[in-house]
């Protein structure tokens, strides 16, 4: 097998650097990704059951952005909650959201786009820099909605009964600065949340991506950055070189 014959479609497309990088929407993405077992012939992911020692999650999760070459997550203190001015801003505790679905975060990739009208359904237009990132993340001390002991931890560290929304993983209410805090307080890493459920996959927001819990999917994993917030540490150099769109578009050598 020909390790690199996933990249061949990329590089074929005429990209020549970081400026002139087309968006990678997610079933772009999704194609253009080499699999586990080739990311592993190159030496950068570990198998599975290293992937679990470390603390990490085996699947894969995406990150959306209108920001093209992020090489670190840091969490923002954002409030996705606010509708038409309906309501008050609340702003819960900074956290940097990843989901298993590539195409629910392709949404937050178009953020600020430019609107589009498309037979009654409006599309947004992506920006040149809009990205989604492909990463493995730790998920090994996160807060699961669906855990009774999570719960009852919670509702001990708020002296009140969670209501409904807080039980079902609904991300608005997590998002809360009351909840957010409380759950950031008992030393959760992070929270799950309900948002792509019903597709099987799960959503998580992270407090602290920048402390080693992310991993680009093409990053060696290097156990002595393993506290280090850059998401390439380490990337081998032959995959900076085959890669030169998407993630690692601009970068040139072994970070």
């Amino acid at each position: 097998m020909n390790p690199f014959g996933v990249f061949a479609k990329l590089i074929n497309k005429g990209t020549r650097g970081k400026d002139v990088v087309p968006f990678q929407g997610a079933g772009e993405v999704l194609d253009a990704m080499p699999t586990e077992e080739q990311l592993r012939e190159l030496g950068n992911l570990p198998t599975e059951q290293e992937l679990i020692e470390r603390g990490f999650d085996p699947s894969t999760f995406y990150h959306g952005s209108p920001v093209k070459n992020i090489d670190e997550f840091v969490p923002q203190s954002s409030d996705r909650t606010v509708f038409g001015g309906f309501r008050d801003r609340r702003v819960g505790e900074p956290v940097t959201f990843f989901s298993q679905d590539p195409r629910y975060v392709e949404g937050f990739a178009l953020k600020g786009g430019m609107p589009v009208n498309k037979g009654g359904l409006t599309y947004y237009m992506p920006h040149e820099s809009s990205r989604i990132y492909p990463v493995k993340i730790k998920m090994n001390n996160v807060y699961d909605y669906k855990n009774p002991q999570h719960q009852e931890m919670l509702e001990q560290q708020l002296g009140e009964s969670l209501d409904m929304d807080v039980k079902i993983g609904d991300a608005f209410v997590l998002q809360d600065p009351k909840i957010s805090k409380a759950i950031k307080d008992l030393g959760f890493e992070g929270f799950l949340t309900n948002e792509t459920a019903r597709f099987g996959n799960k959503t998580v927001g992270l407090f602290y991506p920048e402390k080693g819990n992310v991993r680009s999917v093409f990053a060696q994993f290097d156990p002595e950055k393993s506290d280090k917030g850059n998401i390439y540490a380490s990337i081998i150099p032959p995959v900076t070189t085959a890669v030169g769109v998407g993630a690692l578009a601009g970068l040139d050598e072994s970070t």
